[in-house]
């Protein structure tokens, strides 16, 4: 190639030059001056270049973009519908475009019932019983007072109508004993008529009066209930209790009486009886469990020589309530003309005086609350 000539055009250098070939072209040149040499500088065609490096990476890119989104259709397509089955379950895929799978599962339950069968055997022993007139035996092989028991009176089976009670083998409109499980002292239908016998029980649980404790009671058939600390006596023809020394006075006196120097309760002090072969006697039973149980004391008896006329009522102690002592009345013939109703500690005193040979002081269903720690007492209605 030969240069002919340098043109200047717009600030530019063009060289003019012949190819061998005889043509003639004007190229721009730049003149390093250092060196003398002149260097092509084809702006143009490096420009043209990039263009195609653009245009190549963006057909690169557009064509990883095709790839991407035409990939997934042809192998779902190659592929079909895909069914997979467990012991438990059915899955089905359906693929569309765009991709979208719906599952169904189905589960299967099972119940096993189990019988079990147990075979009881039962073994009757039977033991032959004897029992003591007036207990009777049963056809259960069981002893029963035919003559006290309402359901029993005077013979086996033979029950009481509703709102009676059986007494001497009887049925009566006279109350029956009203505990429940009562533990006789001294029962009229076994033990007969009450009259200078003795006997002690242990209690269950100790009972307190003014200060005196005791948890033993000794029974005479003189008609003395005495407290000490130790001993219980029950009077049965005075009907008193007594915690401590008692006496066997049975008339009656108001209080407090020289006659009791112990802490002792008057239910009901007057001159009354147990007669033989009815339902008469004095029992007792404990009541409801630790610390709030009541022991209870029942008397049913007569007048002594009036055996028409019916005294039966409760002496109720209660083991949350030291000291307090309670009446209850379900029957008095006479109303209390002739007795005395009360506490006292000593034969001095403190007492409390509820009634002295008072008319009707004593009346069915009263029930009088004596608190000896207070020296108080107040009434209700049973």
């Amino acid at each position: 190639m030969r240069t002919d000539s340098l043109t200047y055009y717009n600030d530019s250098v063009f060289v003019k030059v012949r190819s061998p070939s005889g043509v003639e072209e004007h190229m721009p040149r730049i003149i390093d001056i250092t060196s003398g040499n002149l260097q092509d500088k084809p702006k143009r065609k490096f420009k043209y270049k990039k263009w195609i490096l653009w245009a190549l990476l963006a057909l690169f890119l557009l064509g990883l973009l095709l790839a991407s989104i035409l990939l997934p259709i042809l192998l779902s397509k190659k592929k079909g519908t895909t069914n997979s089955t467990t012991p438990y379950s059915i899955t089905t895929s359906v693929i569309t475009t765009p991709v979208i799978t719906t599952r169904v599962t189905t589960t299967i339950t099972t119940t096993v019932t189990t019988t079990i069968i147990t075979t009881t055997v039962t073994t009757m022993i039977t033991t032959l019983i004897t029992c003591i007139y007036p207990n009777v035996i049963t056809p259960l092989n069981t002893c029963v007072n035919v003559q006290i028991d309402s359901d029993n009176c005077g013979e086996v089976g033979n029950i009481c109508p509703s709102n009676t009670s059986c007494s001497a083998g009887v049925c009566t409109n006279v109350p029956g004993i009203q505990l429940k499980n009562p533990i006789p002292i001294w029962s009229a239908s076994t033990n007969g008529t009450a009259d200078d016998q003795m006997y002690d029980v242990a209690l269950p649980w100790s009972v307190t009066l003014y200060g005196t404790t005791t948890d033993h009671v000794v029974v005479t058939t003189d008609g003395v209930s005495s407290y000490t600390n130790t001993l219980i006596y029950v009077k049965y023809n005075t009907e008193v209790l007594c915690l401590g020394t008692c006496s066997t006075t049975y008339a009656e006196t108001t209080l407090p009486s020289d006659a009791f120097s112990s802490a002792t309760a008057f239910p009901f002090w007057d001159d009354l009886f147990i007669y033989a072969s009815t339902s008469q006697g004095i029992y007792y039973q404990s009541e409801g469990t630790a610390p709030n149980r009541q022991l209870i004391f029942e008397y049913y008896m007569s007048h002594y020589l009036q055996a028409t006329q019916y005294y039966h009522f409760q002496v109720t102690f209660f083991e949350n309530a030291p000291g307090v002592v309670q009446f209850k009345y379900l029957d008095a013939t006479d109303g209390g003309m002739t007795c005395t109703v009360g506490v006292q500690g000593t034969a001095t005193g403190p007492f409390i005086l509820y009634s002295y040979d008072q008319a009707n002081a004593v009346q069915q269903n009263l029930v009088i609350t004596l608190d000896t720690n207070l020296g108080t007492y107040t009434t209700s209605n049973g």
